[in-house]
């Protein structure tokens, strides 16, 4: 038995690089995406970046493994108060009527809604438009971004890593990854890097930096790949280089001593996932935890097409099954589809551990539903746990976020027990995902920004779950939506 609380002997880390170690989990695994392309791992000097890896799948494909009356539930939507909805059961009105009104009050285009307790699966749904433009009804199965919903997934992954007793929460994070910062001309790296832990990363106390996407600067990049100091992916700055120019930043504090949400901590956190097991972080994610799930609908925004990133920033989804995001103004009352027409900051230079993960409603349920299931009891209460900070009246206090999840100690009825839940925010959309302390779990998608209607929305779930009775209510099985029917817990 794993007891993560116990300070461990340290481990031995590989002396590769984690460009060296990516490669050769490539050539070890005899990647099918290489061998169905007539490459080889070898051939490929980035082959680790492959695109074919991560797209958004047709509607078709992820359909396929839906029983007929899911299927059904799909193909016919019902119209509920001149809104479209999908997914079971049919006949739901404590919830669709709450939840239709208020999109009708706020003019919030579409809403993926699914809702579990005791890990049997309660309801899905999928409320309105996917899109402004065209007439594209929202599914379960449709595939939205998770946001910084991403966080707690790539922690998810390290954790695993922790639970084979291949990294430690006390490991420091930089004398693993090795990796050498950017700096310019009279530029140092901060000392205090050496001291961040595994720990400090998961529970956003190392001081590190939030919004890495701030760092963006293309021609300074052109400029390093020129001095062949970095090496560019379809023309941009790949993830690994990403993180070494987050380096040259200043420590906020010491770490251990503040919270601060840190999107740079989670980067570095990937990396060290991608160095240990020799994979890319999504493909390791897909590989040892979606794929025992039965997940399919997973993808990373940062390792799309081309072609697919282009689709991506348009808002006609006819031809893509995913979210369209619609930002909300104010001003004018109203909601305009994202339409991006100058996408030249592409994919690839774009952060994809903290941010650039997406998954369908349904999928984003499964996971945040069996998670304790796959990590086992004692790494979820070392999930669970928060740390002693100094908040800003110089006060010892106890953080909100544990590993990973934001963590509360009693429900919103005042009930005590230890629940995990977060939230995801970008322009125009909006997720959340909980596991509650009474055994229910629920996930909110929106493409949507309009607050407070996003909020009394989830709102609206949560009282659903609040007020649920399991006597008569027609239950579920996973297996309509082409999940096995067991699930394997950590030992």
């Amino acid at each position: 038995m794993i007891d993560p609380s116990q300070d461990p002997s340290p481990i031995s880390f590989p002396p590769l690089s984690r460009r060296d170690a990516l490669l050769a989990g490539a050539a070890l695994l005899g990647s099918s995406v290489w061998a169905s392309n007539g490459m080889s791992a070898e051939a490929n000097h980035d082959s680790f970046h492959d695109p074919d890896f991560s797209v958004i799948h047709p509607r078709a494909e992820l359909v396929k493994h839906l029983t007929p009356k899911a299927l059904q539930a799909q193909e016919k939507p019902r119209i509920v108060n001149g809104v479209s909805v999908t997914g079971l059961p049919e006949l739901l009105p404590e919830l669709d009527d709450k939840v239709v009104g208020l999109m009708n009050s706020s003019g919030i285009p579409g809403v993926s809604i699914g809702i579990a307790h005791n890990k049997r699966l309660v309801c899905t749904r999928g409320y309105g438009k996917a899109s402004l433009v065209g007439n594209v009804p929202v599914e379960p199965t449709m595939p939205g971004t998770l946001m910084s919903v991403s966080k707690p997934l790539t922690v998810h992954a390290a954790l695993m890593l922790v639970h084979e007793q291949k990294l430690h929460l006390t490991d420091p994070a930089f004398k693993i990854l090795k990796d050498k910062p950017l700096l310019a001309a009279g530029q140092s790296a901060d000392p205090r890097l050496d001291s961040i832990t595994i720990r400090h990363l998961m529970t956003h106390t190392s001081g590190l930096f939030n919004i890495v996407e701030a760092l963006n600067d293309p021609d300074y990049f052109q400029d390093l790949a020129r001095k062949k100091e970095i090496t560019l992916v379809h023309g941009r700055i790949n993830q690994e280089d990403l993180v070494r120019v987050g380096m040259r930043e200043k420590l906020s504090f010491d770490p251990g001593q503040k919270f601060s949400y840190s999107g740079q901590g989670i980067q570095v956190l990937a990396r060290i996932v991608e160095k240990l097991s020799g994979m890319r972080l999504d493909k390791y994610i897909q590989r040892h935890i979606f794929a025992p799930l039965g997940i399919r609908s997973y993808y990373v925004g940062s390792y799309l097409s081309d072609d697919q990133y282009r689709q991506l920033m348009k808002p006609d989804r006819t031809h893509l099954y995913a979210l369209c995001p619609s930002d909300y103004h104010a001003d004018q009352k109203r909601h305009t589809p994202r339409d991006i027409p100058d996408w030249g900051y592409l994919s690839w230079g774009q952060a994809d551990a903290c941010g650039w993960h997406a998954l369908s409603g349904v999928d984003l349920l499964r996971w945040v539903t069996f998670y304790p299931n796959t990590l086992g009891p004692a790494l979820m209460r070392s999930v669970t746990e928060r740390p002693w900070v100094i908040d800003d009246k110089d006060e010892r206090v106890q953080s909100d976020m544990g590993l990973g999840w934001g963590v509360y100690e009693q429900d919103f009825n005042g009930r005590p027990g230890k629940g995990i839940r977060h939230f995801g925010a970008w322009s125009g959309e909006r997720c959340y995902a909980e596991y509650r302390p009474d055994g229910g779990s629920y996930s909110v998608q929106f493409n949507s920004d309009f607050h407070p209607p996003v909020d009394e929305i989830i709102d609206a779930a949560r009282k659903f779950l609040d007020n649920f009775k399991p006597a008569g209510h027609p239950f579920l099985e996973w297996t309509d939506y082409g999940y096995p029917k067991t699930v394997a817990t950590a030992r």
